[in-house]
């Protein structure tokens, strides 16, 4: 086997996998390695100050402050979270996505990490927006301001992690060990100090990971699943890519002074328990999650007369 399938080989075997971290760092690896080799090539082949490539491709990626720029590249929203020019801005991002998303797997599982990480860079994005255009000291700046990277996004899994499990300890080089919180807290006033420094825009966006990371895992602790929409919608995205149908669908309705469901006439009690107990596993997990003879059974059920 040649080099190149076997790595090829190991990258499907990782996104099949469904690790969530591993396949973030894979997307931002990746995309890290295009955009450089648009600048190599522009800086190889291309004369003058402005690239061919490597500017008119960071155009379509980077996140715009300017309203009316963000109104025109509304994708930027999300391709900016997932790209990064320098190597040291790509390995902290990722190494900090790598250490604290396994402790939010550890304790809430694989799930959750891709919604915090949207919701993180979302967020990000809105505030570092928000804030250049109604703060009079930034607005001035709005029509220069650019970002890229994934650091709202991996804010917002770290400040979860730390949200989640506070006293958590983890063991840092020439430091010992320290809780999640202390870690998370002094993160936040590093970014806090820093609006007012050179990467102001990426300290505001810092801010914003943050906030939706507490307010993700709060709202999980009283009962409110952000992860739910995501999960339909790569169950979606995934029976979509496969071309499975839906499979067969039992409709069913209440009387409307009863709460209790209603049978078909002539149906044994017994088999219309059983629907009931497999509509409701539909509901909460979609049908792939059904057995083979759960599938079979609802088949046979909704071909009846």
């Amino acid at each position: 086997m040649s080099i190149g399938n076997s790595i090829w080989d190991d990258f499907k075997r990782t996104v099949n996998s469904g690790n969530t971290i591993s396949i973030l760092i894979i997307i931002n690896v990746v995309v890290f390695v295009l955009i450089n080799l648009f600048k190599v090539i522009d800086k190889l082949f291309v004369t003058g100050p402005d690239g061919a490539f490597y500017a008119p491709v960071m155009e379509q990626i980077l996140l715009r402050a300017e309203i009316m720029g963000l109104l025109t590249h509304p994708w930027t929203l999300f391709t900016h979270m997932f790209a990064h020019e320098g190597v040291f801005h790509l390995v902290f991002n990722m190494l900090f996505l790598y250490w604290f998303g396994r402790i939010i797997q550890e304790f809430i599982g694989n799930r959750h990490l891709l919604p915090l990480y949207i919701l993180g860079g979302l967020s990000g994005a809105f505030l570092m927006v928000l804030s250049y255009n109604i703060f009079p000291g930034l607005t001035s700046e709005v029509a220069y301001i650019r970002a890229l990277g994934a650091s709202a996004g991996v804010m917002a899994i770290v400040v979860g992690a730390a949200t989640l499990v506070p006293e958590y300890t983890v063991l840092l080089i020439l430091i010992g060990p320290v809780r999640l919180k202390y870690i998370a807290l002094v993160l936040v006033v590093l970014d806090v100090v820093g609006m007012a420094g050179f990467n102001g825009a990426g300290s505001i966006a810092h801010l914003g990971g943050a906030l939706m990371g507490f307010i993700y895992i709060r709202q999980l602790q009283v009962g409110h699943d952000w992860a739910v929409p995501f999960d339909r919608s790569l169950a979606f995205v995934k029976r979509v890519a496969s071309g499975k149908p839906r499979g067969p669908r039992v409709v069913y309705k209440r009387d409307a002074g009863s709460s209790s469901k209603t049978t078909k006439p002539g149906n044994d009690p017994k088999d219309q328990a059983r629907i009931d107990d497999i509509l409701d596993k539909i509901n909460q997990s979609g049908y792939d999650s059904l057995t083979k003879d759960e599938k079979a059974f609802l088949f046979r059920y909704s071909n009846k007369d």
